[in-house]
This record gives structure tokens, sequence and C-alpha cells, in this order.
């Protein structure tokens, strides 16, 4: 397939600059790992957190009505030992309800989708419990960047930020190579007042979030 022609243009500009004012031209690297150890994420018998039907009646008029907690399974298994971490992003962000301040977004959460009105139908923290690392039990980290680590014990995950399991201590938090990684994805999950919501007609909770595995 031929490149696009501003693409070819630009090459041979690019090229007649350098030879000619070569101390104005300024070397570009584009550089990457392709690694052995393919890893896999999944959720061993289900990936769906289901609440069934709720009845409107059921819910808070002017304060959010939490749901039961709910806890899935969660497994990693790489071809061979590698240093990973899964990273979690919120496909519904921006329609997290904020049970604490609900004039403010939710930041540390997810979202549950928007109503047919366009309401913030509720939102959901998810935790880690119960990590192992090739079957020893380990300690959660998480980090933004894949660079700078903090511990993560009983925290919340935040969207956008990635999980790992801590290497044996040491003088820095650091995540520790694996071939599999085992853990309990606890849910706690809260509808928005029932004023806010029109509950004449059904409305459907439509959380969705996707697990990344990051090589680092």
């Amino acid at each position: 397939m031929q490149p696009p022609r501003v693409l070819i243009t630009g090459a041979f500009l690019l090229a007649g600059i350098s030879n000619a004012i070569a101390a104005s031209s300024v070397d570009l690297s584009v550089v990457g790992k392709i690694t052995p150890s393919a890893c896999t994420p999944s959720f061993p018998g289900s990936n769906v957190v289901d609440y069934g039907k709720i009845s409107a009646q059921d819910l808070k008029p002017s304060l959010s009505t939490p749901l039961p907690d709910t806890t899935l399974k969660m497994r990693v298994d790489c071809a061979a030992t590698a240093l990973i971490a899964v990273k979690v992003t919120d496909n519904r962000l921006g329609t997290g309800y904020n049970k604490s301040i609900p004039s403010q977004p939710l930041l540390s959460g997810f979202g549950l989708g928007l109503a047919s009105n366009d309401a913030k139908i509720g939102g959901y923290m998810l935790k880690i419990s119960d990590a192992l690392a090739d079957s020893i039990p380990g300690e959660p980290i998480e980090s933004k960047d894949g660079q700078t680590w903090f511990d993560a014990w009983d925290s919340v995950w935040q969207p956008g930020w990635m999980r790992s399991i801590k290497a044996a201590a040491g003088p820095s938090i650091a995540p520790k190579p694996l071939q599999t990684l085992e853990a309990d994805l606890r849910f706690e999950a809260w509808i928005a007042p029932s004023r806010d919501l029109p509950i004449t007609e059904e409305v459907q909770i439509d959380g969705n979030a996707t697990l990344d595995i990051v090589y680092l």
C-alpha cells in the first residue's frame, strides 16, 4: 500500500534540510519491546455483576441507596514469568454519582450510565482482596504511571490506575515478577436518589469497565 502523498513529500523535505543544514537536525527514535511472555486476564465463572430488578419503591428519595456487596474472581495467566500490572478503565466515565458530594464528579469510582433524562444512575467502587502471586499470598500495590508505586491494601482501585503485587521487602515499593495472579474483585455499588431518576419507566443499570494487562 502506498503511503499518503503528504508523508512522502515531507520525507523528501526533511532529507533535504538535513543535508543542507546538518547542525539543525535532530534524531527521532522509536523504541519498545516485544515480550515473549503474553498474559491473559479472565474472570473464572462470570464477568457480570447482575443486580437483577430493583423496585423503585426500595430506593431512597433524597439519599443514595446501597446495593449488596458483590465479589468476582479475577485471574491473570502468563506464558512465562513476567513483570506486569492490571489497569482498569471506566467505559462509563463521567456517569458516576458521587454519593458523598453529589455536586462533585466521582473521581475514585465508576459510573453506572445515564438514565433517559441524563441523570446519573449511580456508581460503584472496586477493591482487591485475597491477592495471590503464583499461589502465594501477596500485598497489592498501585501506580498511575507504572513508575511510582504505593501500597494499596484495602484501598479503592481508581479508574486509570494499575494494580500489581508487591515484591519482597526492599528500599522501595515495586511490583513482583509472576506467572499467575489471582484476586477477589469486590464491588460496592449504589443507586442515586430516586427523585433524580425517571422512576415511572424502567432504568437500565449499565456499568462497564475494562481490565488491561500492562507490561512493565
